[in-house]
């Protein structure tokens, strides 16, 4: 399984975007809400496609509490940067007034602005065609690549590590749950005398893996009943559809198919310029403009893309392709 995303909380929507677009160079693809409380907004960020595997979403909470990290808890956001990339990265940092140092395995470590554990690491690759943000002033082989994992606290190693391999028939070497490629989670074993963890500023809601389709989750949902780990809720969200389970340690697993993805109820060069409603929510549209308007919340912020970074010479849309080259139909 490959990563599809990474939720986690921030008390401040705008410092939040400032830094993951601002600083990080991503960008804006939806603006949306908390569908278990729509009275919350959802903001999401990613490559220029919104692709799985780029998606980073916070759920912005006034007034939210610094976090406890304790018993239990996701840690961070891992980054994949182009080879070669580490020093324009670290001038980057430097020039925004950030602090950022490269560990022991030549991996950038750094933070933002509400000390949310950020690391990069080089891997192959870069940005290329439609994945490549052009509404960003990162140099497109400098661009972040993808989310290739964190770290996930919790008191007893040795039955997570079961929930990843039983459960997701993920193998699991060690203390790293070894997702597709470069990606992993780390797992950390926490003190006995740990606090309980306390949600706020930077606490992770859930960490989500890719699967291919409602036919994948419902095969992990019954499979969970059985092997007796606890299921949460198994849901269309609109632009996937997902299931959540709780491993042992206590934190939140999202498995969610990678369609039919953002571009659901906005255009590829309008993604994040409107108020983004999943289909079950759009009858409270007005009410819920209302609420935000309330509290000084629009939803006309961010602009369509206007750019010629996706054209051809002659004007006309660059197809889109698949790693390998090859031509996309979607």
């Amino acid at each position: 399984m490959k990563t599809h995303h990474i939720s986690l909380l921030t008390g401040d929507a705008k410092l939040n975007a400032d830094y993951y677009v601002g600083v990080l160079g991503m960008r804006f693809i939806k603006n949306s809400v908390n569908q278990a409380n729509p009275k919350n907004r959802h903001v999401y960020y990613g490559d220029f496609m919104g692709t799985p595997g780029t998606v980073i979403t916070f759920f912005p909470i006034d007034d939210l509490r610094d976090r406890t990290d304790g018993k239990m808890f996701f840690s961070g956001i891992h980054y994949s940067i182009p080879e070669g990339s580490t020093q324009y990265w670290l001038d980057r940092f430097a020039e925004k007034g950030l602090k950022a140092e490269v560990d022991a395995m030549g991996r950038i470590r750094t933070a933002d602005y509400e000390d949310l554990p950020i690391r990069m690491q080089e891997t192959e690759g870069k940005n290329f065609d439609w994945h490549i943000n052009y509404m960003s002033d990162v140099p497109a082989e400098f661009q972040i690549t993808g989310v290739i994992g964190a770290e996930l606290h919790v008191p007893d190693v040795a039955a997570t590590g079961r929930f990843f391999e039983d459960l997701l028939e993920i193998p699991v070497k060690g203390n790293i749950i070894d997702l597709e490629g470069v990606e992993a989670i780390e797992l950390v074993q926490t003190a006995e005398d740990a606090p309980n963890s306390r949600f706020g500023k930077g606490s992770t809601d859930h960490y989500a893996l890719g699967v291919e389709s409602e036919e994948d989750l419902k095969y992990f949902w019954e499979r969970a009943k059985a092997l007796g780990y606890k299921r949460e809720v198994f849901i269309d969200r609109g632009y996937f559809r997902s299931a959540y389970f709780i491993e042992p340690g206590g934190n939140r697993v999202e498995l969610a198919t990678t369609n039919p993805g953002f571009t659901l109820d906005e255009s590829l060069f309008d993604l994040g310029t409107t108020f983004a409603l999943p289909p079950r929510f759009e009858a409270s549209r007005q009410e819920l403009l209302d609420h935000y308007a309330k509290k000084g919340v629009f939803f006309d912020e961010v602009k369509p893309y206007t750019g010629t970074g996706h054209l051809e010479n002659d004007g006309k849309i660059r197809a889109i392709h698949d790693e390998k080259g090859n031509t996309r139909n979607d």
